[in-house]
C-alpha cells in the first residue's frame, strides 16, 4: 500500500509491495503516465531504494512486503535544450540558464520559441500533466539564471514575497568606457512609461527607488567588466542606472549604447541565492559569465 501516491507532495514516495514483480515492470505498471526513459533514468540514477538499499537493477525481484522508496525530486544533471539548460529541478521548481535572444514568456509576436514553452514541451515528454509557471523574467537580450515554478501556489509565494525568499542576486556585465571607481552604489528613482521605456526621475512620487551595487572586475580603455549586486528589482534596472551613470551596458541600443561588438546586450544573470519556498532549504545557483565578456575587455 502506498503511503503517498502523489510525488508532487513530497521528495520521496514510499510504496509497500503487494505482489512479486520485477522492478522495471512494476514501475511501468504503477506509473503508466510516466515515460519509460524517465523511469529508467530514475532507476539508473540511484533514486530508488528497496528495503533501504539503493538499487539500479531493472530486473531485481520485488517480493510482497518489500518497501520501495522513490526519490522523484533528486536534482537533475544539467539538461541541454534549445537555447537553455536546466540546472536544477525538483517537484516545486525548475531553474534554467537562458541564452541571450530567447524570450522568457510569450509575446504578441512570439508564442512558441520562448523559455516557458520549451520547458513545457520538454516536461510533457516525461509527464503530460506537468505544468510550468512564470516567477520572474529576463529580457530577451540578457542571458543567465531564470526560475520557474511547477505549481500556481509556489508561483504565488515567490512573486508575492520575492525579497523574503531571494536573499542575493548578482549580474556580470560589460559597460562602455572606464568607470572611475572600483566600487560604487547607484540609488535612483525609476519609472516606466506607456511605451515600456524605463528612465530615471528626480521625483520620488510615483517612482520606485532602486539600489544597485557594483564592483570592478577588469577594465581596458574602451570597456569595464563589472559585477552587480541588486538590492531591489525593477525592469531594466541595471541598464537604466548604468546609462544614467554615463556607462551604458555594451550592446544596449535601447539605453544609448554606441557599440555592439558582441551582437548582444552584455549582461548576464550569474547568481541567485534563495530559500526554497516549500522546504526552506538554502539554494544557490551560480553560472560563469560568457567568456566573450572577458575577451572583449582584454582586447579593448
Amino acid at each position: 500500500m502506498a503511503k503517498d501516491n502523489n510525488p508532487s507532495n513530497q521528495l520521496n514516495e514510499v510504496i509497500e509491495i503487494q505482489e512479486e514483480s520485477e522492478l522495471l515492470k512494476f514501475l511501468t505498471a504503477r506509473f503508466p503516465h510516466k515515460k519509460r526513459p524517465l523511469l529508467k533514468a530514475v532507476l539508473s540514477g540511484g533514486q530508488i531504494k528497496v528495503n533501504d538499499q539503493p538499487t539500479t537493477q531493472f530486473n531485481q525481484v520485488l517480493k510482497k512486503g518489500d518497501e520501495m522508496v522513490i526519490n522523484w525530486a533528486k536534482p537533475a544533471k544539467k539538461v541541454k535544450l534549445s537555447h537553455l539548460n536546466i540546472i536544477y529541478e525538483d517537484q516545486h521548481l525548475i531553474v534554467i540558464e537562458k541564452a541571450e535572444g530567447l524570450l522568457s514568456v510569450a509575446s504578441l509576436k512570439e508564442k512558441k520559441k520562448t523559455a516557458i514553452q520549451i520547458l513545457k514541451d520538454h516536461l510533457a515528454k516525461v509527464d503530460p500533466k506537468a505544468k510550468v509557471y512564470v516567477v520572474h523574467r529576463l529580457e530577451r537580450e540578457v542571458s543567465g539564471i531564470l526560475i520557474f515554478a511547477k505549481s500556481p501556489e509556489v508561483q504565488e509565494k515567490l512573486q508575492d514575497s520575492w525579497e523574503k525568499y531571494v536573499t542575493d542576486r548578482k549580474y556580470i556585465g560589460v559597460v562602455e568606457g572606464r568607470v572611475k571607481k572600483e566600487a560604487d552604489t547607484l540609488r535612483n528613482f525609476l519609472v516606466s512609461n506607456k511605451n515600456n521605456q524605463v528612465f530615471v526621475t528626480d521625483t520620488p512620487e510615483g517612482a520606485t527607488e532602486t539600489i544597485t551595487h557594483f564592483k570592478l572586475i577588469k577594465q581596458s580603455n574602451a570597456f569595464s567588466l563589472l559585477e552587480f549586486r541588486l538590492e531591489s528589482g525593477f525592469k531594466n534596472q541595471i541598464r537604466v542606472q548604468m546609462q544614467h551613470y554615463g556607462h551604458p551596458v555594451t550592446g544596449d541600443k535601447k539605453y544609448n549604447s554606441r557599440k555592439n561588438p558582441l551582437s548582444r546586450v552584455a549582461l548576464h544573470a550569474s547568481m541567485i541565492e534563495m530559500n526554497h519556498p516549500v522546504t526552506g532549504k538554502l539554494l544557490k545557483f551560480e553560472l560563469v559569465a560568457p567568456a566573450s565578456f572577458r575577451n572583449l575587455v582584454a582586447k579593448g
